[in-house]
């Protein structure tokens, strides 16, 4: 019960959560499985509960093992959307163009982010300030790093 309520929030008390919930299922599995033999004599059941068990914890591991490797792979963390995360830099003030942007997990709690931004305005240090705050606030993104470009770049073909 302790590790329910932060399962969502870091892969590694997920982890944990799942190992305790297969070791309880497995424990009334057993339990299960030896009163039936007890009362009926119906040997099989130990073998169809281990599969039953096995089902179970198989479908429950599958989110666990994609998000660790999505997490090795330096891939979006899940919830956060590159394209929305795009729109959001693209709707500041003065903002023309977002290019180069990469968003990943540094850990299983802590999400990174770098990107240009091209924009029109003489207040760079403020643009940076929302920019670093917008993705702060709104998609949980602890680490930023951003490149203040003042109009499009001659070689840069998606700016």
């Amino acid at each position: 019960l302790l590790f329910m309520k932060d399962q969502h929030k870091d892969l590694n008390v997920r982890g944990a959560y799942l190992h305790m919930m297969a070791d309880a299922a497995v424990s009334l599995g057993v339990v299960v499985a030896g009163a039936v033999i007890l009362l009926t004599g119906w040997a099989v059941i130990d073998a169809l509960v281990s599969l039953g068990i096995v089902a179970v914890i198989m479908i429950g591991t599958w989110g666990l093992l994609k998000d660790s490797v999505n997490l090795a792979l330096d891939a979006a963390p899940n919830g956060v959307e590159v394209g929305q995360v795009r729109d959001a830099f693209l709707a500041l003030p003065g903002v023309s163009a977002v290019h180069d942007l990469h968003i990943w997990g540094l850990s299983t709690t802590d999400t990174a982010l770098t990107a240009h931004l091209v924009h029109d305005r003489p207040d760079a240090d403020a643009l940076l300030a929302e920019a670093q705050g917008l993705a702060r606030s709104r998609f949980g993104v602890s680490h930023t790093t951003f490149q203040l470009e003042s109009g499009a770049l001659p070689d840069c073909p998606t700016c």
